[in-house]
């Protein structure tokens, strides 16, 4: 939801592509701000000063029906409802107002990258492997699949992320015999949780569960909260458009820098010119304002362990993807939980679904004796 990722076969293999600018990831901003839409890192790099025209989050729109859907605090664009109760997404266009579709939203980030996958491989391409977060109902998938074909796809393969992720982790790996996996994908706006049961060398689902209003995202509005706190009660700053959206990209590396260091800060210029000072933040103080987020995760493991038999001692592995699994506190919050487990976080977590996907339309490639075939 928050980035997008792209993989292809190659004949040396799976490949990931470049498609934004020479980045692997392309952040999933569309901005309507020029005659025609832009996406990518610009959009971010332009949010504080044209946030009225940019949309994000549409994984938690898309879709759904109108009252299903959370509106987020951090969301500049306004999402209205149509005559059937379902969401439309409002936004200033650069010749006034317009309304979108969540559809169309998707529909330009996945031309976007069709577009830069053909340039990569030369070749027009008009089938597609999709990943999906496993809770996805029908109208979810269905909306997804609309999207897809807007943006020209001619045939459209949905593949959940846990699926995906499994492809991609245990293709040059022994599979152990007789195990239980639980796979915890954290994302930018999403949490999917997945239990499989491996037998006979074959995986199998023993229960699926999230929160789709449950991700990285919300960690960083929890930084936010903090420093606009701080930032109007001790420096007088006036919270505008600007300076709202400048905070919230601030938050999101304060967060990066949190994972990797014990400390971070934030310069407190960026926001009052005549104020030399910075804010200092320590990894403890951060997660304990994370408690309550840390306690919806728990609630979702209760909710995923009670459609089965098993407790947490009975889970073998715990397998981590996504980018908020870099956060320490979410693999210590594990740890602490599934005692006698393997956990593994993967190195490169945003791109292990992407290269999954890839090498599941690899089997279908095999299958159909076809080579026209992009991965996303």
């Amino acid at each position: 939801m928050t980035r997008s990722c792209v993989a292809v076969n190659r004949t040396n293999g799976i490949q990931l592509v470049a498609i934004d600018n020479e980045k692997r990831q392309l952040p999933s901003y569309v901005s309507f701000k020029e005659k025609y839409p832009i996406c990518g890192q610009l959009v971010i790099n332009q949010l504080e000063f044209y946030a009225d025209s940019t949309i994000f989050d549409t994984k938690r729109i898309i879709g759904r029906n109108f009252d299903e859907i959370q509106i987020h605090s951090s969301w500049p664009f306004k999402v209205i409802k149509n005559d059937m109760d379902k969401p439309l997404i409002r936004v200033k266009g650069y010749e006034g107002s317009i309304v979108k579709h969540p559809e169309e939203v998707t529909a330009i980030l996945l031309k976007h990258m069709k577009q830069k996958v053909e340039e990569f491989q030369g070749k027009i391409l008009d089938e597609v492997v999709i990943t999906i977060p496993a809770g996805f109902n029908m109208d979810q998938k269905i909306a997804t699949h609309v999207a897809a074909d807007l943006a020209g796809f001619k045939t459209v393969h949905l593949l959940k992320k846990p699926i995906a992720v499994l492809f991609a982790y245990f293709v040059n790996r022994p599979i152990p015999p007789n195990f239980y996996l639980l796979l915890f994908d954290l994302g930018g706006g999403t949490l999917d949780l997945c239990i499989f049961k491996v037998e006979k060398n074959e995986f199998k689902i023993i229960a699926n569960d999230g929160d789709s209003n449950l991700g990285g995202r919300d960690f960083d509005m929890v930084l936010f909260q903090h420093f606009e706190k701080i930032l109007k009660s001790n420096y007088k700053v006036i919270f505008n458009d600007k300076y709202k959206y400048r905070l919230a990209q601030k938050c999101v590396e304060i967060k990066h820098t949190l994972s990797s260091e014990d400390k971070a800060s934030l310069d407190v210029s960026d926001f009052n010119p005549d104020m030399d000072e910075f804010l200092p933040i320590i990894r403890q103080e951060f997660e304990k304002m994370s408690a309550a987020l840390l306690s919806r995760f728990q609630e979702v493991l209760i909710q995923i362990f009670s459609k089965t038999d098993l407790t947490p001692i009975d889970i073998n592995k715990v397998l981590l993807i996504g980018g908020g699994c870099r956060m320490p506190m979410i693999q210590l919050f594990l740890r602490k939980r599934f005692l006698k487990a393997d956990h593994t976080c993967v190195e490169n977590p945003d791109e292990m679904v992407a290269i999954g996907a890839a090498y599941y339309s690899s089997f279908l490639m095999s299958k159909n004796n076809s080579s026209n075939c992009s991965i996303m």
